[in-house]
């Protein structure tokens, strides 16, 4: 019975019909790959994303629009950040991306955040109450409100997200405090 089945695989291989294996192999190395190019794909689309929103920042620093536009600027880009990272899944992921966010970013949002509270702390109090009313009325608040306690629930335990946040929340809630958050 043995020398059938050797016989039978002799046969095969010198008929050269392609072996059983190989049936295999093929669809196999064919789903490594499309996972392989699919990772690269994710990454590639958050670099990009890291890359406008560099580019956008660094625009709204070194521009020559009025402090009260650069900070609207800044946070609908935090905004936009913020929605592309609770996208993830792995909350270490997440980090990972608030942490490229953070490092790239900060000193163009340092240079807005100081314009911003230098031009706030200048305003006398009927121009503080009226940007806080203009500020209230700003189609992205309702946004920031809605997306920061899902970015603070998602991670509370990482600080530098957090922080990150605190920042923001309170360049824009500098004339009120930061009771927003």
């Amino acid at each position: 019975m043995y020398e059938v089945i050797d016989f039978a695989f002799l046969n095969q291989c010198v008929t050269n019909k392609p072996f059983n294996a190989m049936r295999i192999a093929i669809p196999i190395m064919f789903l490594i790959s499309v996972v392989m190019v699919g990772s690269s794909c994710a990454s590639w689309k958050q670099n990009r994303w890291l890359s406008t929103h560099k580019k956008e920042l660094d625009r709204l620093a070194n521009s020559n629009l009025s402090p009260e536009q650069k900070l609207d600027g800044l946070v609908q880009d935090y905004i936009k950040f913020m929605n592309e990272d609770l996208k993830f899944i792995d909350p270490r992921k997440g980090v990972k991306y608030v942490k490229k966010y953070h490092d790239q970013n900060q000193k163009s949002m340092q240079k807005i955040l100081d314009s911003s509270a230098n031009w706030q702390e200048s305003l006398n109090t009927v121009d503080k109450v009226a940007l806080g009313v203009r500020t209230i009325k700003k189609p992205y608040v309702k946004d920031l409100i809605d997306l920061a306690p899902k970015f603070k629930r998602k991670y509370k335990q990482y600080a530098i997200a957090l922080k990150l946040l605190g920042k923001i929340g309170g360049g824009l809630t500098h004339f009120v405090g930061k009771e927003l958050f």
